[in-house]
């Protein structure tokens, strides 16, 4: 029961997407071991289930016009943290079409309350799912929310989901991780390298899902013509050194190849999570 509405879910985000994700399967048993969504030279977003996993319990969506883009980092197992995911994007494209054809365009402060409310009512959403159906209790996800208005960026998240920007060969966090091991880093008493090998280097502090301390933090910058806007799962920088995520991030050519490299670089590292990106180039205002 859980796995059919799971597959409506799916059905429902494609066709809110544009784009039909492009289906391939490298010698997994996965359901579906890479998805990609290019609908364009400056777009695009891969979800791939990696080397250990079954299930791929990321999601990645980006709307038709390009504006809004998630990645969703599912948590719960047994399919929960995809149902998660899938009723978390769901919920906030819901909100976000009914309330941002209403907002003029530049302003900043309603537009970060859209995003900030938009990722409350996902959390509503997953936590009334998991009340009444007993195999779904317990799911969440983390996630990241870009939308990008003229010649500015917003970006709303929650977890360890992550948004960089990187310029002219530089890549810069626009998000801090809602983590342990990152409040351990922030105090001070942690190193960037010994999180990396930390036992509790993967305990969020909040996700969509937790019932308690969920705080989404937005984030809001100027962005120019030719940068580019990462956004990814913790499959993917637990696996790949900064410095090579940028260096791959700023490759010439169409997004859809330094987002593949990125994947096959996580991948080529170890693979022990799912992994996710979406990249995504500025052209003008």
């Amino acid at each position: 029961m859980l796995r059919d509405f799971l597959q409506r879910l799916h059905a429902a985000l494609r066709g809110t997407a544009g784009v039909e994700p492009g289906r391939t399967a490298p010698g997994s048993n996965a359901a579906a071991a890479r998805i990609v969504m290019a609908p364009s030279e400056r777009l695009c977003a891969i979800s791939d289930v990696g080397r250990t996993r079954r299930h791929n319990e990321d999601l990645v969506h980006l709307s038709g016009d390009g504006r809004v883009m998630i990645v969703a980092d599912g948590m719960g197992g047994h399919a929960a943290g995809e149902v998660a995911s899938a009723l978390a994007i769901a919920a906030i494209l819901e909100y976000l079409d009914n309330t941002l054809p209403g907002l003029a365009s530049g302003d900043v402060e309603a537009m970060r309350q859209a995003l900030r409310a938009a990722l409350h009512a996902a959390q509503q959403r997953v936590l009334a799912e998991a009340e009444c159906r007993a195999e779904a209790r317990g799911m969440g996800c983390t996630l990241v929310l870009a939308c990008v208005d003229g010649a500015t960026l917003h970006v709303c998240h929650v977890g360890d989901a992550r948004a960089y920007l990187w310029r002219r060969k530089v890549l810069r966090a626009l998000t801090r991780d809602h983590s342990f091991v990152a409040e351990l880093i922030e105090a001070g008493t942690l190193t960037a390298d010994e999180a990396r090998a930390h036992p509790a280097k993967n305990e969020v502090l909040q996700a969509i899902g937790m019932p308690e301390g969920f705080a989404p933090e937005v984030n809001s910058c100027r962005i120019e013509p030719g940068d580019r806007v990462l956004l990814c799962s913790d499959g993917l920088w637990e696996m790949l050194p900064e410095a090579e995520i940028a260096a791959i991030t700023g490759a010439a050519g169409s997004m859809h190849q330094p987002a593949t490299r990125l994947i096959d670089g996580a991948n080529d590292a170890g693979g022990h999570d799912n992994v996710s990106v979406v990249l995504y180039e500025h052209a003008s205002a």
